[in-house]
């Protein structure tokens, strides 16, 4: 998705409580309609959010629409055999920034859990290869299996499968780890080249798998926190026009 209009539109939406809307504007099915309505208390809260007064709240709030935007283009990509997490709504959300489950829906089978690890950040190099690759050797080893499970079956009932279904899938998960990782990370310049992407994910082949296994996602910038001050500003315009609860 390159209009940023239509982007803010959706982080709006998740921002509310509403990923379903948000799910159907990507889809290019959303209803027409009139503006949704919110509390006064949850406006103003977004306006703080929004329009932060120091360090630890701006990276807070940047890491948060980087994960809504990264939650975007994985949804834009889903076939219909596949389900994805909803964003979180607060980005010291621990846990998963992410899953995607997919299924052979003829054999009603989980084929699939794609892990999800989005950072927002300055340091890309470094970041990738402490924390996301820390993260995702968790999920090797099995050390982050109740998050991950609990993700995965939860999942599997947008898909439909039944509680059978699921507990076979919860089997299959733990003890097949069908398991594949997508990396994305904020990058500067915008001109950012292959050398530097392939720089930027030296190290990922010691994450076990096949090649097919690891995706890397790199969203570059001329100035990663002056852009995200302006989309802040543009994802306000959107929450500012929503009608207060009365």
């Amino acid at each position: 998705m390159s209009d940023a209009d239509a982007l803010a539109d959706v982080c709006a939406q998740i921002m509310i409580g509403r990923a379903l809307h948000a799910a159907l504007i990507l889809d290019g099915s959303h209803p027409v309609g009139t503006p949704p309505i919110i509390s006064s208390a949850l406006k103003e809260k977004l306006r703080l959010e929004l329009h932060p007064t120091s360090d630890p709240k701006t990276y807070h709030r940047d890491g948060l629409l980087f994960e809504i935007i990264s939650w975007a283009a994985a949804r834009l990509t889903a076939t219909p055999n596949d389900a994805i997490s909803d964003p979180h709504l607060k980005a010291t959300n621990q846990g998963t920034d992410c899953l995607k489950v997919t299924v052979d829906s003829v054999n009603r089978t989980l084929t699939r859990a794609t892990v999800y690890e989005y950072k927002c950040t300055t340091n890309w190099r470094q970041l990738f290869s402490q924390d996301v690759i820390k993260a995702f050797r968790e999920y090797v080893s099995g050390e982050r299996d109740n998050q991950l499970a609990q993700a995965a079956i939860t999942l599997l009932i947008e898909l439909g499968f039944s509680p059978v279904e699921r507990n076979a899938a919860y089997d299959q998960l733990v003890r097949g780890r069908p398991l594949a990782f997508q990396a994305s990370l904020t990058v500067a310049p915008s001109s950012f080249a292959a050398e530097d992407r392939l720089a930027l994910f030296a190290g990922y082949d010691t994450i076990s798998g096949a090649i097919d296994t690891r995706g890397g996602n790199t969203m570059p910038l001329d100035d990663v926190r002056g852009w995200f001050v302006g989309f802040a500003a543009l994802v306000w315009t959107k929450i500012e026009t929503f009608d207060v609860r009365r």
